[in-house]
């Protein structure tokens, strides 16, 4: 039984609501009116109806807790609120709703009861139901099983009646096939008897019926083929087809050797006679022949006509039904038959057999045979063999005029077969036991191969053109040609014969060595000049690179594969001969007192580079015409190099692509193109450091004989620019603009060291002095920084030089303030020599921030003070007393430290050496790289 409605849930009085709710459904009720409690229990029994949900899925919604009933979406709270405006009035209605509440379930406990009461009572009627449904589906399966048996009983019933039926259809189908095996084998035995009676056609088989036989009885065998090895008389048959034939095919090409060679020739080739006429025996017994039969057979009548052309194309025609392989049987063996001549003409005969000939006098009758055949085998009578071949296509063509159909390609096996035989022949001639005497001369090496190749592409032409030949080019079978053009195309002729020549071209590539041996040598003495370019060049480099592209013009008229590379290989050697060549142009270097070693060795190398470093060089007054010269010749054989390897790569064959590289050649003229920079940086250097030797004679302190006051610049600077500007204006007018930025910059460097090293041997500088060195240092400063763009006043008639051309009137900025900053440290030294001895520590610190304990020595050496005098001033800049004698005691003096600097220098300018050298190498490698993948892709 359900729990009686006065059982509330304690909590549920408290969770009401006390404010005033607002209906959701309408305006709000008035506190007074309360409403029905039977009213609002229906309304909540249709809304659970309108909105089914798990709560109203329950069959007794009085087992459900709050929360079940919350779970299931009914909120008992929300729906008090909604209805009751305050706990007051719920309180007051609370009797009538519970009793509202127990009459509700009281109606539905009274319906819970009728409706059980009403289930007991039709029991029994269902169940009887039930048992009648159970019976019926047993009845329903029973005639269902009937049904399917009488079903398998149909199917025995028809398959009875249509047995015979079956056997009837099986026994006309056997019959059917009977016929048509019994037609077949009837047309084969006629066929095969035709096929006989065309042999015994005279004076000639009948070549043309006894082609379409041939079809036929090659189609009806193909029928019988599974009883070919199992019934005696079709193996019979097949014997006796398979030897007609044979006959057919034998007689065939005894009439074509009789008309080519005639009746006795043929007899020679084909042997004695007694040999072939057991050969045609076995023949007719194949065949069961009778004996008159075999008779005619066996025996070529002398009086037997020549096998006429149409006689020859029903052959033709017979060849065609034989198949593909017999086909190319009797090709084969005509190209034998006419070549054999030409075998025993031309082929070398071995050197040890004509000394054994020598020797033996009974072999004297057969000299003049063996002297004839030398005159026609030897290479310089290749001519002759293509002669000869010429001459026998033609008699070939009189003998069987439209005989052999296009499609069979006769002309081109038979060129074919001559350039192998013909191949075979120069190989010996070049090689082994048959060489030839001549086969070290390049000049009958050469006119051998084009000969060769002349006539190969001769002979293609013309088959081309005359006989419609059609000959497949590489990549035919990627482009999607038809199978029928791919059927009648053959392959290439060119390079049959002439490829024999590739691996015997040593000599030929020794006479291109030679010619350009040659060049160089005449290069060495060679100074003359082309000025017909942008910037004057060698003459010498020009005509080389003339004669490498006229050789290479040459050799791919021959062969653009191994001689080709070979000769290749000849240009990169002959190349870096060259940049020796221009090497030995530049000035003997002579060496510093540290005892560097001389240039020498492989370009490229870095001992050359560290070596090159430390060398100086004295240029006499116009070579460095010729040293520029040289940079412009190396520039321009550089890019030339360049174009050379594209043009030799665009030419080669593709197998030896990837193995034509010049970059390393390219390097060893860019490494004589720097060593020609510090040649002329150096040649310079030595001039102007001749100039500066009269300052060091010259009086810088002050009183009698010394200096007063400054004036104009002094006469070593007038030498300095004397010296300097001359030199740079040639040098500009003959340079690229790179490498003369490149010389400014080196130079500038050398000459403020220089100088350097020449100002700090000074001694007793005056005030006055130092004030003359400054205006000095300012006026060699003023030449410098306009040095990357000084011009000359008037021509200096210099020959191959051309006119300047306009440039920029501003000098590069990096070169200025490279040498603002150099020229800056020398005018700090000579303020600081010049400043009084009361100013002198605070303006050292002031002037030189980052000046040193060496460098205020320095200083005060230029000024004149004494070893003990400079001890005393270095404890005023800050020293202890014993670091101030250790200072003096070691004997620093200005030449010392600039001697260091200028060490210091020269290991940096090695390092920037090396790292240029290492980074060529990573670029050669990623060239290389590059390349690589670009040829792959």
């Amino acid at each position: 039984m359900a729990p009686s409605p006065t059982s509330l849930h304690p909590s549920s009085l408290s969770r009401v609501k006390t404010r005033p709710s607002v209906s959701q459904s309408g305006p709000p009720m008035a506190p007074n009116h309360a409403p029905d409690p039977v009213q609002l229990l229906s309304s909540l029994a249709s809304t659970s109806l309108q909105q089914p949900s798990a709560f109203t899925a329950k069959l007794d919604i009085s087992k459900l807790s709050i929360d079940e009933t919350e779970a299931a979406g009914f909120e008992p709270i929300d729906f008090l609120n909604k209805h009751y405006c305050s706990e007051a009035a719920l309180v007051q209605q609370l009797p009538l709703l519970r009793e509202a509440v127990a009459e509700k379930i009281y109606r539905l406990d009274d319906r819970i009861n009728n409706a059980l009461q009403r289930q007991s009572e039709t029991a029994d009627s269902t169940r009887r139901h039930v048992q009648q449904a159970k019976s019926s589906v047993k009845e329903l399966q029973h005639r269902i099983l009937q049904v399917r048996d009488k079903a398998s009983q149909s199917e025995s019933a028809v398959l009875r009646i249509t047995q015979d039926m079956k056997r009837l259809d099986y026994a006309k189908q056997h019959l059917q096939q009977t016929i048509t095996s019994l037609k077949r084998l009837h047309m084969l035995v006629n066929a095969v008897e035709q096929l006989r009676i065309c042999c015994l056609s005279e004076p000639y088989p009948d070549f043309l019926s006894a082609s379409q036989l041939v079809e036929a009885t090659n189609l009806l065998m193909d029928y019988f083929s599974g009883y070919t090895h199992k019934v005696q008389p079709m193996r019979l048959l097949s014997k006796r087809i398979t030897g007609f034939q044979e006959f057919l095919k034998t007689s065939l090409v005894q009439g074509v050797r009789i008309a080519g060679f005639g009746l006795q020739k043929t007899m020679e080739m084909e042997g004695k006679a007694k040999t072939k006429a057991h050969d045609d025996e076995s023949l007719l017994d194949c065949c069961d022949h009778e004996n008159d039969e075999g008779d005619h057979l066996r025996q070529q009548s002398p009086t037997t006509p020549i096998m006429t052309p149409d006689v020859m194309r029903g052959g033709v025609a017979l060849i065609d039904a034989l198949g593909p392989t017999v086909r190319d049987a009797f090709i084969c063996g005509f190209c034998q038959d006419h070549l054999a001549s030409y075998v025993l003409t031309f082929e070398p005969s071995s050197n040890d057999h004509k000394l054994h000939e020598k020797r033996v006098s009974s072999f004297k009758i057969q000299a003049p045979m063996d002297d004839e055949k030398e005159k026609v085998s030897g290479l310089d009578k290749l001519e002759m063999r293509f002669h000869w071949f010429q001459q026998t296509i033609q008699k070939i063509d009189r003998k069987f005029p439209a005989v052999f159909p296009a499609g069979w390609n006769l002309h081109a096996s038979m060129a074919r077969y001559f350039l192998k035989v013909t191949r075979d022949h120069i190989l010996a001639l070049l090689s082994g036991p048959s060489k030839d005497d001549d086969a070290n001369n390049a000049t009958i090496l050469l006119k051998a191969l084009q000969t060769s190749i002349v006539f190969e592409k001769d002979i293609t032409g013309w088959l081309q053109n005359e006989c419609g030949t059609v000959f497949l080019r590489k990549g035919d079978q990627d482009i999607g040609l038809d199978e029928s053009q791919t059927s009648q195309a053959t392959t290439p002729l060119i390079g049959i014969a002439s490829g024999a020549f590739q691996n015997y071209m040593r000599p030929y590539i020794s006479l291109e060595e030679q010619n350009l041996t040659d060049l160089l040598k005449e290069a060495l003495e060679d100074r003359t000049v082309d000025t017909r370019g942008e910037r004057p060049v060698f003459t010498s480099s020009t005509n080389l690179f003339v004669y490498i592209k006229g050789s290479i013009t040459r050799c791919t008229a021959l062969s653009k594969g191994k001689v080709f590379f070979m000769l290749c290989r000849a240009f990169k050697d002959a190349l870096r001969k060259y940049a020796l060549v221009l090497d030995r142009k530049l000035p003997i270097a002579a060496q510093s007192p540290g005892g560097a070693l001389s240039i020498g060795g492989t370009f490229g190398q870095q001992q050359r580079v560290d070596n090159a470093i430390s060398a100086h060089y004295r240029v006499p007054m116009g070579e460095e015409v010729t040293v520029c010269h040289v940079v412009s010749t190396c520039e321009y054989c550089a890019d030339t190099l360049e174009a050379l390897e594209e043009l030799i790569r665009d030419m080669i064959d593709s197998e030896f692509k990837s193995k034509i590289d010049m970059m390393s050649d390219q390097e060893v003229y860019h490494d004589i193109t720097a060593k020609s920079i510090r040649v002329l940086v150096s040649g310079l250097t030595r001039r102007v450091e001749d100039g500066l030797k009269p300052m060091l004679s010259h009086n810088w302190t002050a009183g009698d004989g010394g200096m007063d006051s400054a004036g104009e610049e002094s006469a070593y600077v007038r030498t300095m620019h004397d010296e300097i500007e001359p030199y740079v204006i040639q040098v500009r007018s003959l340079l690229p603009i790179s490498y003369f930025r490149t010389f400014c910059d080196k130079f500038a460097s050398n000459f403020i060291v220089t100088y350097n090293y020449y100002l700090t041997r000074l001694k007793n500088i005056s005030e006055p002095g130092s004030q003359q060195l400054l205006l000095d240092v300012y006026n060699l400063k003023t030449l410098f920084q306009k040095l990357p763009i000084i011009e000359e006043v008037a021509p200096t008639g210099v020959p191959g030089k051309k006119p300047l051309a306009t440039g920029s009137t501003i000098a590069p900025a990096m070169y200025s303030k490279m040498v603002s900053k150099q020229f800056m440290r020398l005018e700090i030294l000579l303020k600081l020599v010049g400043t009084p001895e009361t100013l002198l520590v605070d303006n050292f610190k002031a002037q030189w921030s980052d000046g040193t304990a060496q460098d205020f020595v320095l200083v005060l050496s230029l000024k004149g003070y004494s070893r003990s005098q400079q001890a005393g001033w270095l404890e005023k800049f800050g020293l202890d007393a014993d670091q101030a004698l250790k200072g003096v005691t070691t004997g620093v003096t200005g030449a010392s430290i600039v001697q260091e600097r200028i060490q210091g220098l020269q290991d940096q300018g090695s390092t920037v050496a090396r790292d240029l050298y290492q980074m060529r190498q990573k670029v050669d490698v990623f060239r290389k790289t590059f390349r690589t993948n670009s040829g792959s892709s």
